[in-house]
C-alpha cells in the first residue's frame, strides 16, 4: 500500500455475463470478480459444474470448481434466446470454450470474449481439447524429462490459467477502448494463447537452426548451471548466466578449484562438464540448508532461491508477509489458495474469497438498446489512445508492453547506450559493436516489435528529465529493474507522480518490492524454482522438476500487463493512478493451485506422478514410431475409454464393468499403459492421435518448438506475422491469441534499432526539437549506437 486508504475495488460496478463451459472463461470469470467486477455464471446446456469445469467425482476437482466459481452468482442454466435478451443487460459477456454458445448473436454493452481451444478460424478447429493435448502441441513437453523420455508434460490445468489470462487481458482491454456503438467481438485461442511459453525456443531455432532435445531433468542447453540441487535440509534453485554469476557462487559455495578453472569459464564450457559441476554444487551444498543458501545467494547477488513444498508455499514468509495467499471456504472447512496477483496498490483484490450464491435471472435491457448496440461497425485496435513509457528488459517486462503494442497501444521504450536491454548480447567485445551484433538478436526483436526505441543516459540529470517529460504525457509505466534502481535514477513511483499524479506504474520483480526478499537476483528460472511448481512435476526419487528454461518470464508478463491494465481501467473510471507491485513469482504460485488443494484436502496422496492425473485415466505421453517420436491422450470418460480399447483391439475390458469407473481405471493404469504404448509404438504420432480424435479421444502428437513455424496448422490459422528489419532482415512472429470483429490483432512494425526513434519520440513526446536533440547527443545524453559499461545479460 502507498499510505492511501483503498478505493473501491478496480472494476466495482461492472457487470459480466459468464457463460459456462470450460475452465479458461470460469478463470477469466474469476480474476474479474476478484478485480471486483459483479460476474454471473451460467450455461447454455448441462449444469454449470459440470460444463467442463469439473471432470470428475473426486473432492480435488469440486474444490477446484469452487475456487473458479468464487465470488459469483450463479444463474440457471438457460437457452440461447434467453441468454442473448439477458447478455444485453451486461458490459462484457464471455463464452465459455466448451459452451456451444453463439457469441455473435449475443450483445453486451461493451464487448464478449469467445474463448475456444483452438480459434474457430484454425484448422484443427472442433479437435477435442484438453490441457496435455494444448501443451503437447506448444512444444514444451518434449525438452522436459529423462533423455530416453518419455516427455513430462506440465502440471495440470496450466493451459487453461494461460488461456483464462489472456482471455482477462482481452476484457480489460476493451474496457479501456474508446466507447462504441457496437459491442466487440473478441476471440481467444486457448491453444494460440499457450505459445507464449515457446516464442522464446522458437526464435532460438531462428537463430542458431539447432532442433530442440532433452538433455535430462533440469538440463537446459547451453546453460549451466541452471538446476535444482539438494541441500543439507531442502532443495535450492540456481541459474548462473554471467561470468559474474559463476565468480561470486564459486565464491559463495568456497568452490575455489572451479573459479580458477579456465575450463569452466563459460556457460557452454560448463554444460560440457555438467556431471563434474553438479556433483561440486551438491558436495558445497550439503553443507547448509536451503533458507540459509538462499540468504547467501541473496548477499552475494546470485539467482539463488528455496524450492519450496507445498507446506512450504503455505508457511512461506514473504507469500505471508505480502498476503500471497487466499483463504477459500469449502463444504468440509476452509483451505488456502493462491491470490490473484495483479499487485495492485489502491485497489487490492480480496484475501478471503466468497463462496458462489445462486441467484435468479435479472431482466434484460430494451430491445431499443439492443438495436441501437448493433448498428456500429467496425472497431479500432482497443489500446489506441494509450501511452506506455517502458523500462523494462529481457522477457517478462518488455512481452507485458509487447502485449499493449499489439493491442495498439504507443509503447516507447527506452534503453541506454551503457545498459542495452540485455537481450541484445552478452559480451560487448569490440568486434561484437562493430559489427552490429546487437541488432542480430532473434528473441529481442520478438518481444519488442511495434515499440518505439529511444536511448537514453538515466544516469545523467539531462537523461532523468527527459524520462520524466516522456512520463508527464503517458498514461503508464512498466518497469523490471533491480530492487533500487528506479529510485537511484530518481524515477521511482513518489517521483512519477510528482509529475504525472495519475500515472499507473507497474514493478516487476522476483518477490515484489517492498520485503525481505525484494533484492532477490533473478532469472525466469528463478521463477519457477522458488513458486514451487517444480515440486510437484516429474516423479518421487527424482529432483524437483523445471518444465522450462525460463518460465517465469513469459507467465509473469502475462500475469504484469493483467495487473497494469486492470489499474488503467480503474484510473479511466476514477480518475486514480496506483503502483502496481507484481511479484512474479506469485504469478507462477497460480499454477500451483491444483497440488495444493490435494495437498490440503489428501496430505498423504502422492502430489508428483509424472504424465498420470487423477482426473482421467489413461492420461500421458507414450512412444511412437521414429526416434524421439511421441504421443499425448487423455480418456475422459466411459464412452471414451470404450473407444478407445476399440482401437487396441481390447474388447474384454470393453465388457468388464470395474473398468467403467475412474477408480477402476486407475487401479488398472500400468495395465492400460502398457496397451497403448504396444498400439501407439509403430504408427506415426500424428496418424494415432488423428485415429483418436476420430473416436472423440484428445490426443495430439507432442510436438518440438522448432516444428512449430512450419506447422501448416497455425499458417492456416493467420497466427505468424512476418516483418522485414533493417540489419537483422525478416523475422516470423508469433502474433497475439487474440481477435477482434475476426481480424487478429498485432503490431505491425518492427522492433527499434539502439534509439531508432529517439528524436522522433523525443520529438512527439516530450517537445524536443531538433537542436536541442543534437546538443544532448553531443552531451552523450542520447547514445546512438551501444558503449557499455561493463558485460551484460
Amino acid at each position: 500500500m502507498t499510505g492511501a486508504t483503498p478505493q473501491r475495488a478496480a472494476l466495482a460496478g461492472l457487470r459480466v455475463l459468464e457463460i459456462g463451459g470450460g475452465a479458461a472463461a470460469a478463470y477469466c470469470g474469476r480474476l474479474l470478480a476478484d478485480a471486483g467486477a459483479e460476474v454471473c455464471s451460467t450455461a447454455l446446456r448441462e449444469p454449470l459444474r459440470l460444463a467442463g469445469i469439473v471432470r470428475a467425482d473426486d473432492p480435488v476437482e469440486h474444490a477446484y470448481g469452487h475456487w473458479l466459481a468464487a465470488g459469483k452468482a450463479l444463474l440457471p442454466t438457460m437457452g440461447q434466446d434467453a441468454l442473448q435478451a439477458l447478455s444485453r443487460g451486461f458490459d462484457l459477456v464471455l463464452v465459455g470454450e466448451v459452451s456451444q454458445c453463439d457469441a455473435g448473436a449475443l450483445q453486451p454493452r461493451v464487448a464478449s470474449v469467445d474463448l475456444s481451444w483452438f480459434g474457430r478460424w484454425d484448422p484443427r478447429h472442433g479437435w477435442p481439447g484438453s490441457d496435455l493435448v494444448v501443451q503437447a502441441l506448444n512444444g514444451m513437453p518434449q525438452m522436459v524429462g529423462k533423455e530416453d523420455g518419455p516427455p513430462l508434460a506440465n502440471g495440470d490445468r496450466q493451459a487453461t490459467m494461460v488461456g483464462g489470462v489472456t482471455a482477462y487481458i482481452a476484457a480489460c482491454a476493451a474496457l479501456l477502448a474508446e466507447p462504441a456503438g457496437a459491442p466487440r467481438r473478441l476471440e481467444v485461442s486457448i491453444a494460440e494463447a499457450n505459445l507464449v511459453l515457446a516464442e522464446m525456443h522458437m526464435y532460438f531455432f531462428q537463430r542458431d537452426g539447432q532442433p530442440m532435445r532433452r538433455w535430462g531433468i533440469n538440463r537446459f542447453a547451453p546453460n549451466s548451471p541452471v538446476g535444482i540441487y539438494p541441500c543439507r535440509e531442502g532443495w535450492v534453485g540456481i541459474t548462473v548466466a554471467t561470468p559474474d554469476q559463476w565468480r561470486a557462487l564459486c565464491e559463495a559455495l568456497d568452490l575455489r578449484a572451479m573459479a580458477a578453472d579456465e575450463g569452466l569459464a563459460t556457460r557452454e564450457l560448463r554444460f560440457g562438464r555438467l556431471d563434474e559441476v553438479e556433483r561440486g554444487l551438491c558436495a558445497a551444498l550439503a553443507r547448509r540448508t536451503a533458507t540459509e543458501w538462499a540468504a547467501v545467494g541473496r548477499e552475494y547477488r546470485v539467482p539463488i532461491v528455496v524450492v519450496p513444498d507445498a507446506e512450504g508455499i503455505l508457511q512461506h514468509p514473504v507469500f505471508g508477509a505480502r498476503a500471497s495467499m487466499s483463504r477459500l471456504a469449502l463444504p468440509g472447512g476452509a483451505v488456502q489458495v493462491p491470490r490473484t496477483p495483479f499487485g495492485l496498490t489502491e485497489t487490492p483484490v480480496p484475501n478471503a474469497l466468497a463462496p458462489a450464491r445462486a441467484v435468479a435471472a435479472d431482466h434484460p435491457a430494451s430491445q431499443a438498446q439492443a438495436d441501437a448496440a448493433a448498428s456500429a461497425g467496425a472497431h479500432t485496435p482497443p489500446l489506441q489512445g494509450i501511452t506506455l513509457v517502458d523500462f523494462s528488459m529481457g522477457w517478462a517486462g518488455p512481452l507485458a508492453a509487447r502485449l499493449l503494442a499489439d493491442l495498439g497501444a504507443t509503447v516507447v521504450k527506452i534503453e541506454a547506450a551503457r545498459y542495452p536491454d540485455w537481450w541484445r548480447g552478452m559480451n560487448w567485445t569490440p568486434e561484437f559493436i562493430a559489427e552490429r551484433g546487437y541488432e542480430l538478436s532473434s528473441i529481442f526483436c520478438g518481444m519488442n516489435r511495434g515499440k518505439q526505441g529511444v536511448s537514453i543516459d538515466l544516469t545523467t540529470p539531462a537523461g532523468r528529465q527527459i524520462a520524466l517529460d516522456l512520463v508527464r504525457g503517458a498514461d503508464a509505466v512498466v518497469e523490471n529493474q533491480a530492487a533500487g534502481v528506479m529510485a537511484k535514477f530518481g524515477l521511482d513511483y513518489p517521483q512519477l507522480r510528482e509529475v504525472r499524479p495519475d500515472v499507473v506504474m507497474a514493478s516487476m520483480s522476483c518477490f515484489g518490492t517492498g520485503n525481505a526478499w525484494s533484492g532477490t537476483r533473478a532469472y525466469g528460472s528463478t521463477l519457477e524454482q522458488g513458486s514451487g511448481l517444480p515440486s510437484f512435476t516429474g516423479t518421487p526419487g527424482t529432483a524437483p522438476t523445471m518444465t522450462h528454461l525460463a518460465h517465469g518470464d513469459p507467465v509473469g508478463g502475462l500475469y504484469g500487463c493483467a495487473g497494469l491494465l486492470t489499474a488503467l481501467v480503474h484510473r479511466r473510471r476514477h480518475g486514480q493512478g496506483q503502483y502496481v507491485n507484481i511479484s512474479m513469482v506469485e504469478a507462477m504460485l497460480q499454477f500451483t493451485t491444483p497440488a495444493l488443494l490435494a495437498h490440503q484436502l489428501a496430505p498423504t496422496a502422492p502430489l508428483r506422478r509424472g504424465n498420470r492425473r487423477g482426473h482421467a485415466v489413461p492420461h500421458g505421453i507414450y512412444p511412437a514410431a521414429g526416434d524421439d517420436q511421441w504421443l499425448a491422450l487423455e480418456v475422459a470418460d466411459a464412452q471414451g475409454f470404450a473407444a478407445l480399447c476399440q482401437l487396441l483391439g481390447r474388447s474384454d475390458w470393453v465388457r468388464d464393468p470395474t473398468l467403467r469407473t475412474l477408480a477402476g481405471r486407475r487401479a488398472h493404469e500400468d495395465a492400460i499403459d502398457a496397451a497403448i504404448a504396444a498400439w501407439s509404438r509403430p504408427q506415426a504420432p500424428a496418424a494415432a492421435a488423428a485415429a483418436l480424435r476420430a473416436a472423440g479421444i484428445a490426443a495430439a502428437p507432442v510436438l518440438r518448438a522448432d516444428e512449430l513455424e512450419a506447422d501448416p496448422d497455425l499458417a492456416g490459422a493467420d497466427l505468424f506475422i512476418d516483418l522485414e528489419r533493417a540489419v537483422s532482415g525478416p523475422q516470423r512472429q508469433v502474433g497475439p491469441a487474440i481477435r477482434q470483429d475476426g481480424q487478429r490483432l498485432g503490431a505491425h512494425s518492427p522492433a527499434p534499432l539502439l534509439g531508432e526513434h529517439s528524436q522522433a519520440a523525443l520529438q512527439a513526446h516530450a517537445g524536443i526539437g531538433a537542436a536541442r536533440f543534437d546538443a544532448l547527443v553531443a552531451e552523450g545524453v542520447i547514445g546512438l549506437s551501444p558503449k557499455p559499461a561493463r558485460n551484460l545479460v
